[in-house]
């Protein structure tokens, strides 16, 4: 058990201290507010204050976790050795060299999203825009490197400190936001199509289209036999978020109505877990998400309890909040589109804290470091040097202890078209991450 000695116990503390001491690492926790107990204690034991108490490990408190409003925080960012820290201590010499408690939350919580005045072109809170970005250390999980700064100081008071920690763990996820290239498409989008690829002269694309059509030709895009035998190969299990929602520019799968993304979405429930992709359109128009859970719950026969936003577009805290009123469980969407990396800071899953209410909720929010649209047509890398950022962000997450989680799409597993040449990178990333 840790006993942490505080002037008091607001939501924010207990959320975060039960998330990386409790979750994480294991232990039990115990908070006081006496001084009297806190001294005649004689297990582990933090002090969490102002000023150190004269017994335990000693963390000054910044204030961030004992105020109840969101207000602009400029925070400075240090260097504790190789290590980028924030809310460092006025009084390292006396105990740990920051706040890694307001640190983490700051972090974990997104705090400045809420604050957030830029936008990219899909109304998405920019990498660009972010503190972790801007300081340089968005391609690590500094949360874990903290805990484990701290976790290794209190080592030092207490050489008897046992820690308990969940395995590292591996899950490749696939979004279907295309089912198919070609089947299944009403004429007038078919017939679309053809047009299209005449005026841009693209005459393989209209020949492969037709036969597709024909029966003479596999669909591009139909490549869930190989990622299905790929994941039991490596003894993974799949989850699969289905874009199940009416055409929109942005939002243009097949019909939900139609027998192909019936057949798949049935065909899917039966080795995969299935998750609702919720449309860009959705994101404007609260009232289509929970049509479209309802919809893809009828076709898959069960319930949909797991999400991730089309495009990655989310908002703190309306669209988690709406999430968790509808029944989602879990949400696969932390994560930057234009950039790999971190972009709560934490290698392990976290449940979501809404910072206008100060309320913690059952939705369980899970990293994604990687995707592959990022590597290629955000920053343009070919397959080899993908794989290089990537296998990095691995070691890091094996070495914590953490959730890897790859964000791929059936469409780029086609090998064909602007993916000629990816399918080798995710069986690499399979490989890798699974061995």
């Amino acid at each position: 058990m840790l006993l942490i000695y505080t002037s008091s116990v607001p939501d924010r503390l207990r959320y975060i201290a039960r998330l990386l001491f409790e979750e994480i690492s294991g232990l039990s926790v115990t908070f006081t507010q006496s001084e009297e107990a806190f001294r005649s204690f004689e297990g582990p034991k933090l002090a969490y204050s102002k000023e150190p108490p004269g017994e335990g490990m000693f963390m000054e408190a910044s204030g961030l976790l004992f105020e109840q409003e969101i207000f602009p925080h400029d925070i400075p960012v240090h260097r504790y050795g190789d290590l980028p820290i924030l809310f460092e201590s006025s009084k390292a010499a006396e105990g740990f060299p920051f706040d890694l408690l307001a640190a983490s939350f700051y972090l974990v919580t997104r705090y400045e999203e809420y604050l957030a005045t830029r936008y990219d072109q899909f109304g998405r809170f920019p990498a660009s825009s972010s503190l972790a970005f801007l300081c340089g250390f968005l391609d690590q999980p500094v949360v874990n490197c903290w805990l484990k700064l701290f976790l290794d100081r209190l080592r030092d008071y207490y050489p008897a400190l046992m820690t308990r920690q969940e395995p590292y763990r591996y899950l490749p996820t696939i979004d279907i936001d295309h089912a198919y290239a070609y089947r299944y498409r009403p004429f007038h989008r078919t017939l679309g199509g053809v047009v299209r690829s005449l005026s841009h002269g693209r005459i393989s694309e209209v020949l492969e289209r037709f036969r597709v059509l024909g029966g003479l030709s596999h669909d591009p895009f139909d490549t869930y036999s190989f990622f299905r035998e790929l994941h039991e190969q490596h003894q993974l299990s799949t989850h699969c978020f289905v874009l199940f929602a009416d055409y929109g520019r942005n939002d243009n799968n097949i019909p939900v109505n139609s027998k192909g993304m019936q057949d798949l979405i049935r065909s899917l429930g039966q080795w995969s877990e299935i998750g609702v992709h919720p449309s860009l359109s959705s994101s404007k128009h609260p009232s289509l998400l929970q049509k479209e859970i309802e919809g893809l719950e009828a076709a898959a026969g069960k319930g949909i309890t797991c999400s991730r936003q089309h495009f990655l577009k989310f908002s703190f805290p309306s669209t988690f909040r709406r999430l968790a009123e509808l029944g989602i469980r879990d949400d696969y969407s932390m994560g930057y589109a234009s950039h790999p990396g971190f972009r709560a800071g934490i290698a392990h899953p976290f449940r979501f804290f809404d910072l206008k209410h100060n309320i913690e909720s059952d939705l369980r929010i899970h990293p994604i470091p990687v995707m592959d649209v990022t590597f290629r047509d955000y920053l343009r890398l070919t397959p080899g040097e993908s794989m290089e950022q990537i296998k990095q962000i691995i070691r890091q997450i094996r070495f914590y202890n953490g959730q890897f989680i790859s964000l791929w799409h059936n469409e780029s597993l086609s090998d064909s078209g602007r993916w000629k040449g990816w399918r080798w990178l995710y069986e690499e990333v399979v490989k890798e991450a699974a061995g």
